[in-house]
């Protein structure tokens, strides 16, 4: 099979997973559209139940293209992400995300299309517990810092890049344990993450190796009223000895259905900076017509390795027929015009199974 054969084939899978998503959700009850906290960790009932044997198989996929202004025109399949959820007893919940990356993508000037599919363990642990109030999750797990970082799956975010604060400053994943849970009241609930790094990497990239060990704690106030307050703080060791420190705050207001205010905070040395830095982004959601929302985010950041910071503007529509398809196309307005904030016209297309 040819590459551009490849890419056709792969393209036209993810329009059958369309369809049979949307199928899916015309024969239940359709959802509100969730985001954040809501799906978390994405453990959602919905997916493939394989029979009576427990296992229940989920995932989501993303076509995704961009214009970029002092670059050229690329698209393709950004990849397929597959979760397996199983509980072997009612205080044992196993969880993994595996994903299929560089599928197949074109640019402009290259000819032909690129393809080197690889295969990798994005996330593995176990949750064991039967209480809301308190759980040890073993494993590997995204890192519970800020609003973004624990959710980090197209189908469930509203702009096709996320914010630069996000992107390399601390470890996307932990490997080791994590105590969590949430304490219920009559005005909200508060909930709460300890971890700390113990295991090795189950997958790790080359050009940015994980830190030899992090401790971290996540305190979340979340009121039924439509907001919530939350604070971070994670340590790493740098270099064997020299540990940085890294805090952050965020905060989301609801005030009425269709509108979403977010914004989030950080500051410190990241896990592999050799200086202070500190960026933040603030982000507005509106429903202009029904499934259609407006987006619009302004982001700072200073990076350790920069003298100046950068400013950067997002503008863009998310089309959410159903919770689980979303269509988005933004612009980035941005002074710099390096790969980290480089302005330019985004789209995606996402399908959550």
């Amino acid at each position: 099979m040819t590459p551009a054969s490849s890419l056709r084939a792969v393209v036209l899978a993810l329009a059958g997973l369309a369809l049979a998503a949307a199928a899916s959700a015309a024969l239940e009850p359709l959802e509100p559209a969730r985001e954040g906290r809501a799906l978390l960790e994405l453990e959602s009932p919905r997916g493939l139940r394989v029979g009576d044997t427990g296992f229940v198989i989920g995932g989501f996929a993303t076509v995704e293209a961009d214009r970029l202004e002092h670059g050229g025109s690329h698209g393709g399949v950004e990849g397929l992400n597959f979760f397996l959820f199983y509980d072997p007893a009612p205080f044992v919940r196993l969880f993994s995300e595996v994903s299929l990356r560089d599928l197949g993508d074109v640019e402009s000037g290259r000819e032909g299309v690129r393809s080197a599919p690889r295969v990798d363990l994005d996330r593995l642990y176990a949750d064991l517990g039967s209480s809301d109030q308190a759980r040890l999750r073993v494993g590997q797990f995204l890192t519970p810092f800020g609003l973004w970082s624990p959710v980090q799956a197209d189908p469930l975010v509203w702009t096709t890049s996320e914010p630069l604060i996000i992107e390399g400053v601390f470890d996307d994943t932990t490997t080791g344990a994590m105590l969590h849970g949430a304490a219920f009241r009559d005005r909200g609930a508060l909930s709460f993450g300890v971890y700390g790094t113990f295991l090795d990497e189950v997958t790790a990239p080359a050009d940015a190796p994980p830190a030899h060990y992090t401790a971290g704690a996540r305190l979340e106030w979340a009121s039924l009223a439509g907001w919530s307050l939350g604070t971070s703080y994670v340590a790493a060791e740098r270099r064997r000895g020299t540990w940085n420190h890294l805090g952050g705050v965020d905060a989301m207001w609801r005030p009425r259905e269709g509108i979403e205010l977010t914004a989030e905070a950080l500051f410190g040395k990241g896990a592999r900076a050799a200086r202070q830095e500190w960026g933040l982004y603030v982000q507005g959601v509106v429903e202009t017509v029904r499934t259609v929302y407006a987006v619009a985010r302004y982001e700072r950041f200073d990076p350790p390795d920069r003298t100046d910071a950068l400013d950067l503007f997002d503008v863009g529509v998310a089309w959410v027929p159903i919770y689980c398809l979303r269509l988005k196309v933004d612009y980035r307005f941005a002074r710099q015009t390096e790969n980290l904030s480089a302005a330019g016209l985004r789209a995606s297309f996402s399908v959550l199974f």
